[in-house]
């Protein structure tokens, strides 16, 4: 039976690979691993699940859930044994002439004027592969920079592009918190992280304070999303349960203020009011009725009738005394005979003024 681990060849070079379960592999052992075309000097740092009873179907799994080349090559590497003393002189050899490489290579890039940013050169453990490092804004260009590189070091030369991120937990530091970067410290796998966390957990969404030293969101941003996510929930839903009770409590102070309502405005047929104690109380005496109100418009119609009555009188005296003198009218419609004039019906015209002072227009020439 076999057992998969999880390996670490260099800061950011991680990769599963299976070893026999005879070896009594632990956690951190110096091990040397056979990959596809080469031989490499690596840490355990993970052990993945139960043992593998069938490598085949193990395998067939693998390349099925698996997208495009892996860093090791199409195989699963196989942990041959634990590194000797050996083992591990060779290994640091190997990183004081990477240290070399990668110097030299930085003077090939700036010869080359590609804009790029070399951050790791690692040595296999046979020496016949060289892996660099390096991050970019873009796609880089960088075939001749590479014929160049496996002519000066003689070995097989592979560059591989990594975003910001990895950049970051390849070369490690000390965040905003004072503590080392949570990916370069224990973070395997960067997940995805958006502004809605932050706002979630009610920080200050300025990008200086939820950006890490890579430009992106901090990761510690998802550490207690869920838990927040959980709080928010919460009160949310206790907030819909107080509206609820509070718009029962409406309703029911609404029927209740009606239901007095109507009780006021129609008493029942069987209320009876209390009698006061002491004895039956003496009824009632009925009081005048005032009638001054009454006399009052009586009064005022009397003076009206009376205004009125006195203003015919005026107007029938006044027709009466008035002169009627007709002759006038009857003479000035009259001729010297007696008989009235004729009336004309269009008025007479003005008459036309006499030919010494009429103003002759002279006529056109003739044509």
């Amino acid at each position: 039976m076999k057992q998969l681990y999880k390996i670490e060849v260099a800061s950011g070079l991680e990769y599963e690979s299976i070893a026999e379960c005879g070896l009594g592999l632990k956690l951190n052992d110096k091990v040397v691993v056979q990959c596809e075309r080469y031989l490499d000097f690596a840490k355990v740092t993970k052990i993945c699940g139960d043992p593998i009873e069938d490598e085949a179907e193990f395998e067939r799994q693998r390349a099925l859930n698996t997208k495009g080349r892996h860093i090791e090559g199409q195989k699963i590497p196989v942990i041959l044994r634990i590194a000797t003393q050996e083992d591990i002189a060779k290994a640091k050899d190997n990183d004081v002439q990477a240290f070399t490489a990668h110097n030299r290579t930085l003077e090939r890039i700036k010869a080359h004027g590609l804009e790029m940013k070399l951050i790791q050169t690692h040595y296999s453990f046979d020496k016949t592969l060289i892996i660099f490092q390096f991050s970019a804004d873009g796609r880089i260009d960088f075939r001749e920079l590479l014929r160049d590189l496996s002519g000066l070091l003689k070995v097989r030369v592979e560059l591989r592009q990594v975003g910001v991120r990895d950049e970051a937990s390849i070369l490690g530091g000390v965040g905003t918190c004072g503590r080392p970067f949570c990916c370069a410290k224990f973070l395997n796998t960067f997940n995805s992280i958006n502004v809605k966390m932050a706002k979630q957990q009610g920080l200050s969404l300025n990008p200086q304070n939820i950006s890490g030293c890579c430009g992106r969101l901090k990761c510690c941003l998802q550490f207690e999303a869920e838990i927040y996510k959980e709080i928010s929930a919460e009160a949310s839903q206790k907030q819909a349960e107080d509206d609820a009770a509070i718009d029962e409590n409406e309703l029911n102070d609404a029927d209740t203020i009606q239901l007095e309502a109507l009780r006021e405005a129609e008493p029942s047929a069987n209320f009876q009011r209390p009698q006061p104690q002491g004895g039956n109380r003496p009824p009632q005496q009925q009081r005048p009725r005032n009638n001054n109100g009454q006399n009052n418009n009586q009064q005022r119609q009397n003076n009206n009738n009376n205004n009125q009555q006195r203003r015919f009188d005026n107007n029938q005296n006044n027709h009466n005394n008035r002169p009627r003198n007709n002759n006038n009218n009857n003479n000035s419609n009259n001729n010297g005979n007696g008989q009235p004039q004729r009336q004309h019906k269009n008025p007479p015209k003005r008459p036309m003024p006499p030919p010494d002072k009429q103003v002759k227009h002279p006529l056109p020439p003739e044509a």
